[in-house]
C-alpha cells in the first residue's frame, strides 16, 4: 500500500493577490500536487503562523522574497537548498530535503506554466502520475467552478487531457499543433475567452484576434450580424451566435485558417425571463470550410461564475470541433 504523504501549501496575502491576478486558484496547485504524489493537500496563510507547527511531509510556499528569507532561515542552518530557476520574473526557488521531509520556496512569479520544473524536484524527478482533467463539477479534486480532476480515470465522466493541463494550454497546443489560428467574438463572457488564452505562453503564435460586441449595434457593425436576426430571435439566441461566429471567420484578409467562437448569454442578475433566464448561454463555434457548431447551456452560479462556466464550455466545444477536424 502507498503510504501517505501530506503536502501543506502555505501562501502569503501577498502571494494570494499574485494567484489572484494570473487566474490561478488553489484548487489547481492543490490538483498538480497530488499528480506529484502528495495524497492530502492542506492549504493555509502564512501570516496565521499555524505552518510552524504542521507534520506534513512536504511544505511548499509561496510567498515574496522577504517573508521567504525568514522562512528560509532554520531550513538553511540544517541543510543547504538546491536553487530552481524560474522566469517572468527570473528568480529562485529553493528546494530543502531533510530526512523524509521536504521544504520548497518559490518566490512570487509565474508558477503555473513553469511547474513541471519545481514537480520533478518535490517528486525527486519521477515521472507525474496521471491527473484526469474534466470541464464538470463531478470529479473529486475541485479545481475552479466548472472543472475539475482525478487520479483515477472517469468511468462516467469524458476528460479533456490526463495530463493535468488547464483547458487555455490544451487549446494553444492543439491550434498549434493543427496550423490554425483563432478568433472570438464575445458578448456575456466580455473578453474572458481571449484573456484566458493569453494566459499561456506562446499564445501569440496562435491568438489572431478578439471583438467584446456587447451591444447590438456593435454585433452589427463589426460582423454585420443582420439586425434582423437580432429582431426576430434576440441578441441571445442560436441565429445570431451563428452569425456572430461566421462574422469572425469571415474578417479580413488572411491565407491563415481560422476558428472562431461566439458567445452570447445571459449573466445576470437581472435579465432573464422565463424564456430565457439568468445562466441562458449560446456559444458558436465557427471554422473555415466547415458548418458551425452551436450549444445551449443552461449554467448556475453568480455572475462571474456564469462567465467563467461560459469561458470553459466555449473553449471545451471548440477542442471537440478541432477534435473531429480533418485539418
Amino acid at each position: 500500500m502507498k503510504p501517505s504523504i501530506q503536502a501543506s501549501l502555505i501562501i502569503s496575502d501577498a502571494g494570494l493577490q499574485n494567484l489572484m491576478s494570473a487566474g490561478i486558484s488553489t484548487g489547481w496547485l492543490s490538483a498538480w500536487l497530488q499528480f506529484a504524489g502528495a495524497t492530502d493537500v492542506s492549504i493555509g496563510l502564512l501570516e496565521s503562523g499555524a505552518w510552524k507547527n504542521s507534520k506534513a511531509d512536504i511544505q511548499i510556499f509561496f510567498a515574496t522574497e522577504a517573508e521567504l528569507n525568514t522562512v528560509a532561515e532554520p531550513f538553511i542552518e540544517e541543510v543547504p537548498g538546491t536553487p530552481i530557476t524560474l522566469d517572468n520574473p527570473t528568480r529562485h526557488a529553493l528546494h530543502f530535503q531533510h530526512d523524509h521531509h521536504q521544504t520548497l520556496l518559490l518566490p512570487i512569479g509565474e508558477i503555473a506554466y513553469q511547474r513541471n520544473s519545481w514537480l520533478a524536484a518535490l517528486n525527486n524527478g519521477e515521472p507525474l502520475l496521471p491527473l484526469y482533467i474534466a470541464a464538470s463539477d463531478a470529479l473529486p479534486i475541485k479545481l475552479e467552478p466548472g472543472m475539475s480532476a482525478s487520479l483515477d480515470k472517469p468511468a462516467q465522466i469524458p476528460c479533456l487531457n490526463n495530463a493535468g493541463l488547464m483547458i487555455e494550454e490544451q487549446v494553444i497546443n492543439t491550434l498549434k499543433e493543427k496550423g490554425i489560428s483563432i478568433r472570438t467574438v464575445e458578448s456575456c463572457t466580455a473578453g474572458g475567452i481571449v484573456s484566458r488564452l493569453c494566459r499561456v505562453p506562446g499564445s501569440s503564435e496562435v491568438v489572431d484576434r478578439s471583438w467584446v460586441t456587447y451591444s447590438n449595434q456593435a454585433k452589427q457593425d463589426e460582423l454585420d450580424v443582420d439586425p434582423e436576426l437580432i429582431e426576430e430571435f434576440g441578441a441571445v439566441s442560436q441565429d445570431v451566435v451563428i452569425a456572430m461566429a461566421n462574422g469572425g471567420v469571415d474578417a479580413g484578409d488572411s491565407d491563415q485558417l481560422h476558428i472562431c467562437i461566439a458567445t452570447s448569454g445571459i449573466a445576470g442578475p437581472g435579465g432573464g425571463c422565463a424564456e430565457k433566464p439568468v445562466g441562458t448561454v449560446w456559444v458558436a463555434v465557427a471554422q473555415d470550410g466547415q458548418s458551425t457548431t452551436s450549444r445551449c447551456l443552461q449554467l448556475q452560479g453568480a455572475r462571474h461564475e456564469i462567465q467563467s462556466r461560459a469561458v470553459i464550455q466555449s473553449l471545451t466545444l471548440m477542442l471537440h470541433k478541432l477534435e473531429k477536424s480533418k485539418v
